[in-house]
């Protein structure tokens, strides 16, 4: 494997494993984590650290709709 190239592999069986292949599941269990995240103690995490882990959920969110989309358009 080419140094620059990225396996998603486990990544993809993930979603074939726990969610059997539906991204919409995913992405739910995703919103789901936001939410709960906004609950953990104050003293946990600084707002900072919190911010930035709700945008990474959320991109990553966004990233697996997309793919959604770009496959069942064209379905």
């Amino acid at each position: 494997m080419n140094p620059n190239e990225i396996n998603l592999l486990p990544l993809l069986s993930y979603f074939v494993e726990c969610h059997e292949g539906d991204l919409l599941s995913f992405t739910n269990w995703l919103d789901k984590a936001v939410y709960m995240f906004h609950y953990l103690p104050t003293d946990a995490f600084s707002e900072t650290e919190r911010q930035n882990v709700c945008h990474v959920l959320m991109e990553l969110k966004e990233a697996v709709l997309k793919i959604h989309l770009e496959q069942t358009n064209c379905a």
